[in-house]
């Protein structure tokens, strides 16, 4: 079943050209939605419905505050909502949801905006953004997957696996821990809070987490203070996934996708020794991004996962890298006609981040010098052009075409850098454009050292998911 196209007359595209979301197979892959469309941008509670307005203080001052992210939030969900029905599913479909926050500490008002929302919320990951980018771009963007139940045999309708009160594990707010549709299991993003204990104390070290999840430690306290902290959280995380997706009759050994979190990309190579701890081998599709703000306070790193149950039925496969591996993941990897890409970075052949037009292959360099006059980041514009080489290269390993991929997510470090990008991708897709979204942080890829001098650091990365037909 080919690709198509979902378009919302009443809700602006807040990344035009792309569509408001696209269905693959059945599931419905959603564009960045805001809080807005046009006649109706709400600033506060005497903007929203009488359903909105239950959370007032009736306090000109404190009202000004939070019901400016309120009103944001309420119209997003409204939009969310509406892009659903057209896309001929509803909001207890949905799969996954992500919620980019300008400024975490309005967490609570959000939440309580989709408490009233979305009963069953799915599961999520809450993280905090430098900036919320595209039209009506201002305190919450959301986006995710939904599934159309029914419409291919494969993925029916969402069944929630392990709910938001779930006794081992309680959720640290209002979402589902894991839901699923047929073979595929969605979890929520894992942080290391505790949430089991009283207080629900958050995880600080080697002395939090049992011996087996100490086998970083060196018992001196200078390194162990260093890399103790994202060690112990990273392996926790992990461990939490294991025994949650082991209950769903899963296990990592089945794990397709995950994206990873960081408050600190210096952590990478700590968190990439956990990670390669937990899977030895054919491991899933990875891709790790630096966030303003990851989890509760104190959090360093949250995990989001997407697995097959044991006895799913979808044939699984990996395509490998056009270049050495840049760490310990395939490039894509295959499940049923769903293919979930590593992050692509602008790496050369020789797996070299790239920080001018001059370490580009021949054939791009007078396409990318042009674009380099307007870039806000040294090297941005040939990133982008060897990231979008890559993911074609580890399409084509699998037999994609980049027409047939349903959503990309790109991560920058700055807004004016999403004109560059999207410069660069119309020489590669023009046609068949995927659901879209744009993710303004500190961190869009690893951190990688050459030598002296200043240290160049990833300036884009592109997160892909593609549907064969």
């Amino acid at each position: 079943m080919p690709k198509r196209a979902i378009h919302v007359g009443e809700v602006d595209r807040t990344f035009p050209p792309y569509p408001h979301a696209v269905n693959a197979a059945g599931l419905v892959f959603l564009s960045g939605i805001r809080g807005g469309r046009p006649g109706w941008v709400p600033s506060g509670f005497a903007d929203l419905p009488e359903a909105g307005r239950a959370d007032g203080q009736g306090f000109t001052l404190a009202d000004a505050l939070e019901g400016t992210v309120t009103a944001d939030s309420w119209a997003a969900h409204d939009n969310l909502e509406k892009v659903l029905e057209a896309a001929g599913t509803r909001g207890d479909q949905m799969l996954r949801q992500h919620i980019w926050q300008r400024d975490k500490r309005f967490f609570p008002d959000y939440e309580k905006v989709r408490m009233a929302w979305q009963k069953a919320a799915p599961p999520s990951s809450g993280i905090g953004v430098r900036r919320i980018v595209g039209r009506f771009g201002r305190w919450i963007g959301l986006d995710g997957i939904a599934v159309v139940p029914g419409e291919d045999a494969r993925f029916g309708e969402r069944v929630v696996a392990t709910g938001h009160d779930n006794r081992r594990l309680p959720s640290a707010s209002f979402y589902s821990q894991a839901v699923s549709s047929g073979p595929l299991i969605f979890l929520a993003g894992h942080i290391p809070i505790q949430t089991d204990k009283p207080g629900k104390p958050l995880v600080r070290s080697y002395d939090d987490v049992p011996e087996e999840g100490r086998f970083l430690a060196t018992g001196r306290s200078h390194p162990d203070s260093r890399h103790g902290p994202i060690a112990s959280q990273a392996w926790y995380v992990y461990d939490q996934i294991r025994k949650n997706l082991e209950t769903l009759g899963s296990g990592l050994g089945e794990v397709v996708h995950a994206s990873v979190f960081l408050a600190d990309l210096r952590d990478f190579g700590t968190f990439h020794r956990v990670h390669r701890h937990f899977f030895k081998a054919d491991g899933p599709s990875l891709c790790v991004t630096g966030f303003d703000e990851v989890g509760h306070r104190g959090c360093l790193i949250e995990i989001e996962v997407t697995a097959l149950r044991a006895a799913g039925g979808l044939p699984r496969r990996a395509a490998g890298w056009s270049m050495p591996a840049p760490f310990a993941a395939p490039a894509a990897t295959q499940a049923g006609p769903v293919v979930f890409f590593s992050g692509m970075l602008g790496l050369d052949d020789a797996g070299q981040l790239v920080t001018s037009a001059d370490a580009v292959p021949r054939e791009a360099r007078a396409v990318v010098r042009p674009l380099e006059e307007g870039e806000p980041v040294a090297g941005l514009a040939a990133q982008c052009w060897m990231a979008w080489k890559n993911l074609a290269a580890a399409a084509a390993g699998l037999g994609l075409p980049l027409a047939s991929l349903a959503k990309t997510t790109v991560y920058l470090s700055e807004p004016a850098g999403l004109e560059i990008y999207e410069r660069v991708r119309e020489l590669f897709l023009r046609e068949a454009l995927p659901a879209f979204e744009a993710v303004v942080i500190h961190g869009p890829g690893p951190v990688v050292i050459h030598g002296p001098g200043p240290v160049p650091e990833a300036a884009v990365q592109i997160e892909a998911i593609g549907v064969l037909d």
